[in-house]
């Protein structure tokens, strides 16, 4: 489990570390006590709390390993319950492989992950779908190994770039296999491309078309993996759009800023557009010290290469670090 974890991580996500569990072995002693009969012996040894149903007792690392044992026992047999649940729940909400074999990860914490997941898929009340599933698995280290090894320009068109790599999905993995492990990413993309569409058209639209054709596309996207969507976009996302959709060809900065607190208070609470308010103001703040110690600086420099030739190098140089020393305090203390 923890190979194919890092393996899907390294193609999306981050891999998580397991640790392992260990599993004690109990054995049953007989009682000899110096002095008594066997059947006085083992009356003589119980403790009601380790007795057997034979009478016989177990000392306290015994119970300690049975314990274990047990502990031991319910804990696979809640993992399997786990796996169980989700894998029906992974069934019908499918298309992100990586996100459900990093909360097993998470889930199992122990070494043999791998083989309780494919046990689990043994006994899953579907058959069809669990064979899916095991052949998923058993083709992902292939494709990783592909993935690899495949070189594509930046320059290329991104939905060109993605469009070779879903391809690769499907040689490798089938077509079913592709949408099981990678179709909300799919849709996602996908999204992501309609909107680029959509931008490189808005210059031609109004406000309100812009918003128009906006708000289509997201009811297009309703389906299968909206909800996956929406919950990567969220609020933010929305507006992250909206305003560049509403931006393209507004070069006044003062109708930049009056759109800006429109859309805001049309998808945040009155507290969250104050604090966006705020950060802004801090974020100018910063921009306006960065700008006068870059203005302050070059000044700076060009004093002191007029000064350069009047001066020892090494009293060029202090004289240098000082001013700029006390120039980076000045405007960032």
């Amino acid at each position: 489990m923890n190979s194919i974890i890092k393996m899907m991580a390294m193609m999306v996500a981050a891999c998580v570390v397991v640790i392992g569990l260990g599993v004690a072995a109990t054995q049953w002693l007989k009682p000899a006590q110096a002095g008594l009969s066997q059947s006085d012996a083992a009356v003589a040894s119980v403790d009601p709390a380790t007795a057997t149903p034979t009478g016989q007792s177990m000392t306290v690392t015994e119970a300690s390993h049975m314990s274990q044992a047990e502990e031991v026992q319910m804990r696979q047999q809640d993992l399997q319950k786990w796996l169980q649940q989700h894998l029906t729940d992974f069934k019908q909400k499918s298309g992100n492989l990586t996100a459900f074999l990093q909360a097993w990860s998470t889930q199992c914490q122990a070494e043999n992950c791998e083989t309780l997941l494919r046990a689990a898929l043994a006994n899953h009340t579907d058959q069809a779908f669990a064979n899916q599933m095991l052949r998923l698995l058993n083709s992902l280290p292939a494709y990783e190994k592909a993935m690899q090894s495949m070189i594509m320009s930046t320059a290329t068109d991104p939905r060109q770039r993605y469009a070779k790599i879903w391809q690769l999905r499907e040689q490798m993995l089938g077509q079913d296999g592709a949408l099981l492990a990678f179709g909300q990413e799919k849709a996602f993309a996908e999204y992501q491309f309609q909107f680029a569409d959509l931008k490189a058209q808005a210059v031609n639209l109004s406000a309100e078309q812009r918003l128009a054709a906006f708000k289509q596309l997201q009811q297009q996207t309703l389906g299968r993996d909206a909800e996956a969507i929406r919950q990567a976009e969220g609020s933010s996302g929305d507006y992250e759009k909206a305003l560049q959709l509403l931006l393209i060809g507004v070069t006044d900065s003062a109708e930049q800023a009056q759109v800006t607190q429109q859309l805001r208070q049309q998808y945040f609470s009155p507290a969250v557009v104050d604090q966006m308010a705020q950060r802004d103001q801090q974020v100018a703040t910063q921009q306006a010290q960065v700008t006068d110690y870059q203005t302050e600086l070059a000044t700076l420099k060009q004093e002191m290469a007029a000064s350069q030739s009047r001066l020892s190098a090494s009293a060029w140089q202090q004289q240098y670090e000082q001013r700029l020393s006390a120039l980076r305090l000045k405007h960032f203390p």
